[in-house]
């Protein structure tokens, strides 16, 4: 039935075992390849960890696939996933995600080293201790990683450069991060403010 099936996808989702890696945001040419938006630092090394789950509308249990990396295309890299072979199979998978298991991943010997898996969900504290929202995602765009908040006070969400400098503590173990929102210009006169509110 469609309840068990959407049960299992949930399932699916919550499993601590794997990390999402990238979503699939459309085709690449007409030979099944894909575009995928990449949420890992190193997209090379992608292809080291062995077969990847897809998890989506089409495969709502997460599929393993090979995959090789083609080249950059806008916003990502075009892949080409075994077996996918037409380009109507290439459009049935987007908006799917790509996982692969924590288990391939190198393990982290340093204790205050993590993935950027670890920080979506974390709260997101200013220098004075004050909790301004919660990161929503961490992407890289080709100059830099980048945390995406979604704000608490303020409306709607802010994407902020993730250095040193502006992001100072990452806590994966107590659930938060610090950014510093002064090193980043970052003044509420950037946000349209509600004055209905």
């Amino acid at each position: 039935s469609t309840q068990s099936r959407s049960s299992a996808a949930s399932d699916v989702y919550k499993r601590q075992d794997l990390i999402c890696i990238g979503a699939i945001f459309g085709a690449a040419g007409l030979r099944g390849a894909v575009r995928l938006k990449v949420f890992t630092e190193d997209i090379k090394s992608i292809s080291k960890y062995g077969p990847v789950t897809i998890i989506g509308s089409e495969f709502p249990q997460g599929k393993k696939f090979d995959l090789k990396i083609l080249h950059n295309v806008k916003d990502g890299v075009a892949v080409q996933l075994k077996n996918v072979v037409d380009r109507n199979q290439a459009d049935s998978l987007k908006g799917s995600k790509l996982y692969i298991e924590r288990s391939a991943l190198p393990e982290i010997e340093d204790e205050r080293d993590f993935y950027f898996e670890d920080m979506i969900g974390l709260l997101v504290k200013d220098k004075q201790d004050d909790l301004f929202g919660r990161v929503d995602g961490v992407f890289n765009f080709g100059a830099g990683d980048i945390v995406e908040v979604k704000l608490s006070k303020e409306k709607g969400k802010r994407m902020y450069p993730f250095s040193d400098n502006v992001v100072p503590e990452v806590n994966v173990e107590e659930g938060y991060i610090v950014i510093d929102r002064d090193a980043f210009n970052d003044t509420p006169e950037d946000f349209e403010v509600d004055q209905e509110g």
